[in-house]
């Protein structure tokens, strides 16, 4: 069974989950992989020993962490935590919960708040990339062995929207479309409205609203 060694860090970075507001996460970062190896019990018996060591004067541990690997570099896409353990500065991989978010993309104050359905969406978009390159193989019915045979394909099947915008028989499992993603899709609908009049300059802008709606979970 394989079981990671989890310490927390003092190193921390701000999180934006809503316009004016930030909140500081601190660092869950990998330390001893395969920690329940015979041979890998000084290595944790040495990471939770410093981790005690830097958090002992503190009277609480932090609320929220975010999980990094052993570099220690967060990253878009990281799971974010509620700290659920009292005078605890380390943790084992089984202990976490589920994540209840995720590091968006970085900025200058910090990394935007990612929810569980955007980073879902992403994940969505990243394995039809992979189908579409050829480097992943999903299937579609596993019992008779089918397969999707394109990413578009494997999106509609996943997304709320199909190709033409209306709304498909998925959308109830999926929350309402937020109005950032919303205005984006209206913007894309909005050029390629335009058709051969549309301008070089509008091509290029619709190239990058599509490369947004990715990000954000939607293929369009």
């Amino acid at each position: 069974m394989s079981v990671d060694l989890y310490v927390l860090k003092r190193k921390s970075v701000k999180v934006l989950p809503r316009i004016g507001m930030k909140e500081t996460v601190y660092f869950l970062q990998l330390a001893v992989e395969n920690a329940l190896m015979q041979d890998a019990q000084w290595m944790v018996d040495s990471a939770v020993k410093h981790a005690r060591k830097e958090w002992e004067a503190e009277g609480e541990l932090p609320e929220f962490v975010v999980q990094v690997g052993a570099e220690g570099f967060p990253r878009p896409g990281a799971p974010i935590f509620k700290w659920p353990f009292f005078k605890r500065p380390y943790c084992f991989d089984h202990d976490l919960s589920a994540p209840f978010g995720y590091l968006g993309e970085g900025e200058n104050r910090g990394y935007r708040f990612r929810t569980l359905r955007e980073q879902n969406w992403i994940k969505i978009a990243e394995t039809a990339r992979r189908i579409d390159e050829g480097t992943a193989k999903v299937y579609k019915d596993f019992r008779r062995g089918e397969l999707f045979e394109s990413g578009e394909e494997f999106l509609r099947s996943h997304g709320p929207f199909t190709q033409n915008g209306n709304e498909n028989s998925n959308r109830g499992r999926y929350d309402t479309i937020s109005p950032r993603v919303s205005k984006i899709l209206g913007l894309i609908r909005f050029i390629q409205e335009k058709g051969d009049s549309a301008s070089p300059a509008d091509l290029n802008f619709l190239g990058t609203l599509r490369e947004k709606a990715v990000q954000l979970g939607h293929s369009c």
